[in-house]
């Protein structure tokens, strides 16, 4: 299986030095339905004891890799680890690195910083994977592959764990592979040289799913790709110049003429699939250009050049902004396009260094809080280092919205979440402080003669236990 990235990366030495991602070797407590919600894993059931205090019950009967009981001081150890690793970790969680302890064997408390109802969630990602506390070289985990060897900055091959609770699973061996370019990817299944590749590039994916050799996977996931909107730099800090935009831009075919019609138009910031997401309630702009030119009469804008900052790392992203770039140009604004490596995007993009900005935000677990968050709040990761040094940020639209992240956070019902981030969502897209563009569908091709792929709406947790290929 051909992976986009190094599986053995020098990161992931909290788990031993393979990622928790796809491999299934490692299980978190909580497990991310189909629905985006969350459901019993290695815990079977948690309950609130007090406002700020969680009691998680483990399973009976799941044994490690190396055939030792899953205990209360394996799942305490293994938060350790994740706190000693990741400083941020507490913030995002909501609690410090004291906070989990075990009551029992089979019974672990975890202690929230304030009042956090979807911490359940929160803690399905895959970060949070239970791992054996002792220190072996060998990753030893409660999944249904185990490590069968390493092989530093290249690969990690797995075998069946024969006594996983679920059954064993089908292929007698699976390897992941690091192969960086995706066209090499693409190569890589039309030779036959690897079974699945993760991340095709959309405008490669017809010509695997139209051979009879191999064929594609797609699903609708829980990330949108938008354009942050600098709410604090001139001349986008004027509204009607924002809104322009908006009506400028035809998230049809964006998705039909540059995604190859995999994904689906956005209208707003957060994936539909999202259970508190406001898609069906959210206004649309147009397109409408006639209506956009008057708009950029109406405002502020003198013919300053507006900067598009896109990362290169995303295949599609230089297209989709030369695609606005048209677009904009045709209601009378200026744009340019700066194009940067992935270590220098995040840096200069909450640096608020470009008007516009391409970018994708998604969810690796059953609770999809801290999206909102880091989006809009003025002390979210995207906006934290302009509002505290002056008290601006990138795309937060104020303290009325901070205020209904808040209290969205604290939401105890999904109606109520809904009602408050359903108002952050049409605030942002009031504002025009983002240009909703597409709700992204993942592809990764497979040989026609591979099955047994059971899909899921967080890439990273696809299911291979059923694999096989027919001879």
């Amino acid at each position: 299986m051909a992976l986009t990235r190094d599986p053995t990366r020098e990161k992931w030495d909290v788990y031993r030095g393979i990622t928790p991602y796809y491999t299934h070797v490692f299980e978190p407590l909580v497990d991310t339905t189909d629905d985006m919600e969350t459901a019993p894993l290695l815990a079977t059931e948690w309950e609130a004891v007090d406002e700020m205090t969680w009691d998680f019950s483990l399973r009976e009967g799941v044994t490690f890799h190396n055939g030792d009981s899953l205990t209360a001081d394996a799942v305490v150890h293994s938060f350790d680890r994740v706190f000693e690793q990741w400083s941020w970790v507490p913030g995002w969680i909501g609690v410090e690195p004291d906070g989990v302890t075990a009551v029992d064997d089979t019974t672990v408390r975890f202690q929230t910083t304030e009042h956090f109802p979807a911490f359940p969630g929160t803690i399905s990602h895959n970060y949070f994977g239970i791992q054996h506390p002792d220190a072996t070289e060998t990753p030893v985990g409660t999944g249904p592959f185990q490590v069968e060897r390493v092989e530093e900055e290249h690969s990690v091959t797995l075998t069946p764990y024969e006594d996983y609770r679920g059954g064993t699973a089908t292929p007698s061996e699976l390897t992941f592979e690091w192969v960086k370019d995706p066209n090499t990817r693409v190569l890589s299944l039309q030779k036959g040289s690897v079974d699945v590749a993760q991340h095709i590039p959309k405008s490669r994916a017809s010509d695997l799913s139209d051979a009879s050799e191999t064929a594609i996977e797609t699903h609708l996931t829980p990330e949108s790709g938008l354009v942050a909107v600098n709410l604090y730099t001139s001349p986008t800090d004027d509204e009607r110049l924002r809104k322009a935009l908006n009506w400028a831009v035809d998230q049809g075919q964006i998705v039909e003429r540059v995604l190859n019609g995999i994904g689906e138009p956005a209208r707003g910031p957060i994936s539909s699939i999202i259970p508190w997401a406001i898609h069906d309630e959210l206004p649309t702009y147009g397109p409408d250009r006639t209506r956009a030119r008057e708009l950029v009469e109406e405002s502020s804008y003198s013919g300053e050049t507006l900067s598009i900052l896109i990362n290169s790392e995303k295949t599609d992203d230089r297209t989709i902004a030369q695609t606005l770039s048209g677009w904009f140009e045709e209601i009378g604004v200026e744009s340019e396009i700066r194009q940067v490596d992935p270590a220098s995007f995040y840096d200069m993009f909450t640096a608020g260094e470009a008007n516009l900005s391409l970018v994708s935000f998604g969810s690796n677990s059953a609770a999809c809080d801290y999206l909102v968050r880091a989006m809009f709040h003025s002390e979210g990761s995207d906006n934290r280092k302009l509002h505290e040094r002056n008290g601006t940020g990138i795309y937060n639209p104020g303290p009325e919205v901070d205020r209904l992240i808040e209290q969205g956070y604290r939401a105890e019902t999904l109606a109520e979440k809904r009602d408050y981030y359903g108002a952050v969502q049409n605030r942002v897209v009031d504002t025009g402080a983002v240009i909703p563009l597409y709700y992204n569908e993942y592809v990764f091709g497979r040989q026609a003669s591979v099955s047994g792929i059971d899909p899921h709406p967080i890439e990273a947790m696809v299911d291979w236990s059923g694999l096989s290929r027919r001879s």
